[in-house]
């Protein structure tokens, strides 16, 4: 027979307590794995991390048709993930934030291992 677990309403408070105080974080780290749940982004980020891409080195890299690679590309530049400059006729793309890097380095070490 399975013993009933019962709530402890000590816990549920606490709980409570932190969900309101870090709802904003919440929030935004949902935002940001939403952003990076995507093959073709993944495959972009993997690029970046390497250092500053144009889009036609990042055609190349990642084997994604240009239409598909811009959408993707204005998504995370959207979010906040990329940063984008032009020189000349090229638009060249970074990571903008060194814990995306981390952050991704621990989803690939996590799944590609």
């Amino acid at each position: 027979m399975i013993k009933e677990q019962s709530v402890n309403q000590e816990l549920k408070s606490q709980l409570n307590d932190m969900f309101n105080e870090q709802a904003e974080h919440i929030e935004n780290a949902s935002r940001a794995l939403k952003v990076l749940a995507h093959p073709a982004r993944l495959k972009i980020l993997c690029v970046l991390k390497e250092g500053e891409q144009n889009v036609r080195c990042l055609e190349e890299y990642t084997g994604l048709a240009q239409a598909t690679l811009s959408q993707h590309l204005s998504v995370l530049k959207d979010r906040g993930v990329l940063v984008s400059k032009r020189k000349g006729n090229f638009s060249y793309y970074n990571v903008k934030n060194e814990n995306i890097i981390k952050l991704f380095n621990q989803i690939q070490e996590t799944f590609c291992s």
